[in-house]
């Protein structure tokens, strides 16, 4: 079962933020679930990305304007339904983010990315580098959104369409999972969609002339049957779930279909049964969130103990 109790929003008072802001308080209402915003200050002994100045007070004036303004984020009509806490820290972004999602016990964080200045690319670098592996709680990316996906309100995320892509790895049924129920939450039609990329998996006849085409379609077949098997019945049966299978480059084709079929979530797992497939799923994450124009969800496959022991 999802449990989302507590929504984690860092804040660096950027356009992305704020727009992360508006989609951890409409999930933190539509889940009932705790608001936390969060800011770090960076310390004088690291660069000084969000507020240049000479003064030596900077630090101290940063945490006093942090405190005051993160309260005010959450329109005052909203307030009265949502639990909010705020925490301001002067310290290292990464480290200071890790600690507080571990001592809140987090279960969902909501960051936005891909923004103008130093900071912000800060935020973005570390979030689909190191950062995003090492949260073990899923990661909702509100990036470059197209404007008809920004949130002006505190209203539901307005989720018609889910679009799960996945590797058919063995952990691939934790983020299956996770997108039923939010589907099922939320109303929203399903789409697991493979991609299948025919240059990942290279089949050499005896005289090492290229492609074995009866077992490159053999691959096609079996693996068309796998995320069709996939699915299990008994977890979907309120649920319109759509398996789609296409070929090609992954990041691309997510995209494409994400836009085409006017997907409103990309939900993602970032973790493949193998090195090689953890590697390259995580570099196809990556490129999803630093591209997609949607909210991206990306799932850790530790959630899976979360979701066993709920």
């Amino acid at each position: 079962m999802i449990s989302i109790k507590k929504i984690l929003v860092p804040v660096d008072f950027s356009e992305p933020s704020m727009q992360a802001v508006n989609y951890g308080l409409s999930l933190a209402l539509q889940f009932n679930a705790h608001l936390v915003l969060a800011h770090i200050v960076p310390s004088s002994t690291a660069l000084i990305y969000t507020f240049p100045t000479q003064s030596f007070g900077f630090e101290k004036d940063q945490v006093n304007y942090a405190r005051s303004v993160l309260p005010t984020l959450v329109p005052e009509k909203s307030r009265d339904r949502v639990a909010l806490q705020t925490i301001v820290r002067t310290g290292e972004v990464r480290s200071d983010l890790l600690e507080i999602v571990n001592n809140e016990k987090i279960d969902l964080v909501v960051m936005g990315t891909h923004g103008r200045n130093a900071f912000e690319r800060f935020l973005l670098g570390s979030l689909t580098g190191r950062m995003l592996r090492k949260f073990n709680v899923p990661v909702l990316t509100v990036s470059h959104l197209d404007p008809s996906k920004e949130l002006h309100s505190t209203d539901p995320v307005p989720l018609r369409h889910v679009l799960y892509a996945t590797d058919l790895s063995d952990s691939a049924e934790i983020g299956l999972r996770f997108s039923i129920e939010l589907a099922r939450g939320t109303g929203a039609r399903l789409t697991v969609l493979h991609v299948f990329d025919d240059l990942q998996t290279v089949h050499w006849d005896a005289e090492g002339g290229g492609y074995y085409p009866e077992a490159l379609q053999g691959l096609r077949d079996d693996a068309l049957a796998r995320l069709r098997n996939s699915i299990p019945e008994e977890l979907c049966s309120d649920v319109l779930v759509t398996p789609v299978m296409v070929e090609g480059e992954a990041f691309r084709e997510i995209l494409r279909f994400a836009e085409e079929d006017k997907a409103d979530l990309i939900v993602m797992n970032l973790q493949g049964k193998s090195r090689i497939e953890s590697a390259l799923l995580g570099s196809t994450a990556e490129r999803v969130i630093r591209a997609a124009h949607i909210p991206v969800l990306s799932i850790p496959v530790t959630v899976e103990q979360r979701m066993r022991a709920a």
